[in-house]
């Protein structure tokens, strides 16, 4: 009978808890149906209608795990918030929580992904670039990663008993398990994953600094010439890397042999006699530089007067659009890592304080059990947040999702 009378309590003490948890319910609620919704648009819109875009797989990857944190990882959540004091399902809260690290640090990789990719293509744009290809490896060889780092979540956590204050009654709850709570081994996989989140945010920190750097000279360097002159002749000297964009486009874009047999003239001189020599515009500036060797006998490059490369209307705006194109990329893709980051930075904070505080969630009261809940899953609002943040600053997706939603009016009106 004592049993029963104990059980029944911790059910009243349950039900209760669960009352006030409705406000993380709806929490959880919205921004599983949100970023659901949205996500599913994302992948159709980057998927099937800007197929040419730059660093659409990364968006895609990106978008695929939004969506499975919002359709899976969500709904189990609920089923926790709902059963705090009494939940009874381990290897249901082994796949919880083995899930939420998977997608939250796998999202994590997929951003630190892309902004090196950021990095290169605005910084080092004659280098080495990530193409399509190596964008889908990077991002699988990243998810196998990742489930090699988080591999222990399924192994610490389970249902761990939880001491109900001002009743004197144990409840079970989804959390590191009972067998785990004198090891030292969750301390230190937390302070692991603490140092790696630690880490990533650096390198992305300095990856987008650089990038800011280039921007804002690519910026002074176009209104110093805007003040200047507005020929079409651009300075080779301050623009190699406009040149050489500019031959890998024709080298990939343009296969007719017009395009592919532009030249241009380089002033050579001989002890203060000029000698013309034809230099074609698809050869590297590598290949310029090693002629300094090869013409010992008629010349050398006159290395203090810039050669001038004469580009057309059309050149000169291709080769604008590239680069606003690419930083509009690189400031939506800064944007996406800000948020991530934001929503994630409350989970970092209390988990400190959880390790550092003794007992600082059993000193909470009920109330305040609430709150703490609620910033405990602060990083579940980056997966639903990506998709808004599309829409606002990304042009094109907001012309893409108007342009389905005229369609669907469309076939609407039809059918009515």
């Amino acid at each position: 009978m004592e049993f029963d009378n104990t059980t029944s309590r911790l059910e009243e003490l349950n039900h209760a808890q669960a009352l006030r948890n409705i406000p993380i319910v709806v929490y959880l609620g919205l921004v599983g149906i949100t970023g659901c919704i949205g996500n599913s648009l994302v992948f159709y819109i980057y998927a099937s209608i800007y197929t040419k875009l730059n660093s659409r797989i990364f968006l895609l990857f990106l978008a695929a795990i939004d969506w499975s944190t919002c359709v899976i990882d969500i709904p189990l959540e609920i089923i926790i918030v709902l059963n705090e004091y009494n939940f009874q399902d381990t290897l249901l809260c082994k796949f919880s929580r083995t899930g939420n690290a998977l997608t939250t640090l796998y999202a994590g990789g997929v951003l630190l992904a892309i902004a090196v990719d950021r990095y290169l293509k605005i910084c080092r744009p004659v280098g080495f670039q990530i193409s399509n290809m190596t964008a889908k490896l990077l991002c699988i060889a990243l998810f196998f990663v990742t489930i090699l780092l988080i591999w222990p979540e399924f192994v610490m956590n389970g249902l761990q008993t939880v001491v109900i204050k001002g009743e004197g009654l144990n409840g079970t709850d989804c959390s590191v398990g009972d067998d785990y709570q004198k090891s030292a081994y969750p301390t230190v996989f937390k302070f692991f994953i603490f140092i790696l989140f630690t880490a990533s945010l650096s390198i992305m920190i300095v990856m987008y600094c650089l990038i800011g750097r280039k921007v804002r000279f690519f910026a002074y360097k176009s209104e110093r010439r805007g003040s200047l002159s507005k020929t079409n002749t651009l300075d080779s000297t301050e623009n190699l890397d406009d040149v050489s964009n500019l031959n890998r486009l024709h080298r990939t874009e343009n296969s007719n042999a017009a395009a592919m047999n532009e030249y241009v003239h380089v002033s050579m001189s001989k002890s203060k006699d000029n000698v013309n020599t034809t230099y074609n515009s698809n050869d590297s500036i590598d290949d310029l530089k090693s002629m300094d060797s090869q013409t010992s006998e008629i010349g050398t490059i006159e290395r203090k007067k810039p050669f001038k490369i004469q580009l057309s209307t059309t050149q000169l705006d291709q080769i604008k659009r590239r680069r606003t194109l690419a930083r509009n990329t690189t400031y939506l893709m800064f944007i996406v890592t800000s948020s991530f980051i934001i929503a994630g930075m409350p989970y970092m904070i209390l988990i400190i304080l959880s390790n550092t505080i003794d007992n600082f969630v059993l000193n909470l009261n009920p109330s305040g059990r609430v709150v703490y809940g609620f910033f405990l899953r602060s990083y579940f609002l980056g997966a639903a947040v990506n998709p808004i943040i599309y829409s606002i600053f990304d042009r094109r997706f907001r012309h893409a999702c108007r342009g389905m939603a005229r369609k669907f009016k469309l076939k609407v009106c039809r059918t009515g």
